[in-house]
């Protein structure tokens, strides 16, 4: 495995669940589930303007924003349902490695 696959992997299998598991822990407020969605837009946006000169921190915002909103999603079930707690986070937590896969799969097709 090359230094850059092994890095995303790391990244992607312990980052993702740390940073969202970090999240999870947030009041579930409205004004947390804002902050969110603001902070979703944001680094869509930098990735959106920084996709043609520096594809790696692009690809490090679209991730970024994924676990933000995968975070926010599940902030926002579990305010609606707080009994599913346990198994949102679950769920949650698996859903950040996601992207992972997608990689991997690219890269298998190159």
């Amino acid at each position: 495995m090359s230094a850059p696959l092994l890095i995303s992997f790391l990244v992607s299998f312990i980052g993702g669940p740390l940073l969202c598991s970090a999240l999870l822990a947030l009041p579930r407020s409205l004004f947390v589930l804002l902050v969110l969605a603001g902070a979703v837009v944001v680094s869509m946006t930098l990735a959106l303007r920084f996709r043609g000169g520096r594809p790696v921190l692009s690809l490090g915002l679209i991730w970024l924003g994924w676990v933000l909103a995968v975070a926010m999603v599940a902030l926002a079930v579990m305010r609606r349902a707080p009994q599913t707690r346990r198994w949102v986070t679950v769920i949650a937590l698996l859903a950040t490695t996601l992207p992972w896969f997608g990689l991997a799969t690219a890269r298998l097709m190159v």
